[in-house]
């Protein structure tokens, strides 16, 4: 399937190209349009782009200046619900448009300027599309929304929590964003963290509590207000019953600050009250931060809290944060929160998980205390940028400022690098759940991929961000090969060379594709080799 595109500057058509789709891979949200285009072409300030449909004949003459492009299109809207009847071959249907924007400058080389997209303005985009967001989920109350018909229409429209459901509403992993989520996992995950034996009797206590049957879910002698003090208990918090217009939560945990470290929704039983208590969470997360009174520090972080969603004995912890749009991510199952005689020691993993729950809290707390408060705080830029901000290169720190997703949707980010004694330099930090870097690292003594300077897992803390491990390389000036129908020898040759060298050391490179192959020009713009990237496998 052909999808004929224009890409135009301040209104002005600067370039004119065709996607290529498989008809068994259907392009689902606008996003995606926006992240292809990026990808072949590599346009610079993606961020600053606004996708606008059209129907300007394929064949006929392209206007100088459009002269009305109409309202952008939002990059989270399904496909269908612009093209239903998909892409006509006779028009050019999409519209990038960049609009005039200031940009910064931060030195390289002699020889070169390294120019961003500003901070400043991806700033207010977010804060654009949060403000249209949280003003269609004032329509709603929280009963109402978490309802899966009306859910399902929210999402449909252009909604968009990003909670997975439905699967094109995702977004980047939460614990690029905040360290808490991260530590919370890490905690479960390791033998040596324990509950004390102090949490281990309230959990016991709790899990007989949960297992009972119980008339009505809210109440005295409901299931909500009998658990509340055994939470309190195990976790080391009050949980309070209060609210914002529109969202009353069974409970939440605050920072004095008014921060949220905790929302949680309770059902009494599973498919008691019509609704998912896990999207119940989700929705009450977006209402309350898109409360007046959080703008404050909605301008300042990305809003890390926790979700506690309980229906019956059964319960999921998830995490969510602000970012364009409300993210929201399991990081535990629904699991069993009562005996289970199947695994005698069953009861010391849940102790386990409200263990890690407290520490998790506590560090929210801190967290949002740290703030300050409103009149002191400014606007952070980078609020809804990956949290590790260096990397070292033999022993030096070298500071990162994130610029933008060379592909929205993912982990991958052109940034700058700023040593501590030295000039800043241009690098790609991505994010893999895997990452050959003995591959990578033979094929840059060759030349024949980009200089890798840091791997995450190889450092000596070897840690990971959101489950992934991290990865610095510089970046190079390339064309790839999606869009290339023909290329000289000396591209072939370099790709051999390059697969010779992985096979004479029992490798296989996993994933030769031509969006894999740069393209490298000398000076003069003449193609003189290739490089390989994507050592994800």
């Amino acid at each position: 399937m052909a999808i004929h595109f224009l890409v135009a500057h301040a209104s002005s058509p600067q370039i004119a190209g065709t996607l290529m789709v498989s008809q068994s891979r259907p392009l689902q949200k606008v996003s995606e349009i926006i992240g292809l285009i990026n990808y072949y072409h590599d346009l610079p300030g993606i961020l600053r782009y606004m996708v606008h449909k059209t129907d300007i004949a394929f064949e006929g003459e392209v206007p100088d200046v459009f002269s009305s492009l109409g309202e952008p299109l939002s990059g989270f809207d399904l496909v269908t619900k612009h093209w239903p009847n998909g892409f006509s071959s006779d028009v050019y249907s999409v519209i990038l448009n960049k609009t005039l924007e200031t940009t910064g400058t931060v030195s390289s080389d002699p020889l070169q300027k390294i120019k961003v997209p500003s901070v400043e303005a991806q700033g207010d985009d977010d804060e654009n599309a949060q403000a249209r967001l949280l003003k269609a989920l004032k329509k709603f109350n929280i009963s109402t929304l978490s309802k899966p018909s009306h859910f399902r229409d929210f999402q449909v429209e252009g909604g968009n929590i990003l909670n997975g459901h439905p699967l094109e509403a995702k977004g980047l992993p939460i614990g690029l964003f905040h360290p808490v989520f991260d530590s919370f996992e890490g905690r479960i995950d390791s033998p040596s963290f324990t509950a004390t034996p102090l949490q281990l009797s309230s959990a016991r206590a709790l899990l007989a509590a949960s297992q009972y049957l119980y008339g009505k879910e809210t109440g005295a002698g409901g299931r909500t207000e009998t658990l509340k003090p055994l939470l309190n208990r195990l976790l080391g918090v009050f949980i309070q019953n209060s609210g914002v217009l529109g969202t009353h939560s069974d409970g939440l945990v605050q920072a004095q600050t008014g921060g949220y470290q905790m929302i949680m929704e309770v059902k009494n039983e599973i498919g008691v009250g019509g609704c998912d208590p896990s999207i119940q969470g989700a929705v009450a997360y977006a209402n309350y931060w898109g409360d007046d009174r959080s703008e404050w520090m909605t301008r300042r972080c990305c809003c890390p809290s926790m979700i506690l969603a309980i229906a019956g004995p059964w319960m999921c912890i998830l995490g969510g944060i602000m970012l364009k749009q409300p993210v929201i991510q399991p990081l535990t199952p629904f699991f069993w929160f009562g005996d289970n005689l199947s695994a005698p020691l069953h009861i010391h993993y849940v102790a386990k998980v409200f263990a890690s729950l407290a520490m998790s809290l506590s560090e929210l707390r801190n967290f949002y205390d740290g703030l300050g408060m409103p009149s002191d705080i400014p606007r952070n830029p980078r609020r809804h940028l990956p949290h590790p901000q260096h990397f070292t290169v033999e022993k030096q720190r070298v500071d990162i400022e994130y610029r933008a997703l060379v592909v929205p949707g993912k982990a991958i980010y052109r940034a700058v690098a700023q040593p501590e004694d030295g000039e800043a330099y241009k690098i790609i930090v991505k994010f893999a759940e895997s990452y050959n870097a003995l591959a990578h690292r033979l094929l840059a003594s060759m030349g024949l991929a980009p200089e890798l300077l840091f791997v995450s897992s190889e450092d000596q803390e070897e840690f990971k961000v959101a489950r992934r491990i991290m990865v610095v390389m510089k970046e190079v000036p390339y064309k790839d090969l999606s869009t290339a129908t023909s290329f000289p020898d000396c591209v072939h040759k370099d790709v051999s060379r390059a697969l010779s060298a992985l096979h004479q050391k029992n490798m296989v490179f996993g994933d030769l594709r031509p969006p894999n192959i740069l393209v490298v020009d000398d000076e003069k713009g003449r193609q003189t080799g290739a490089m390989l990237i994507d050592f994800d496998w």
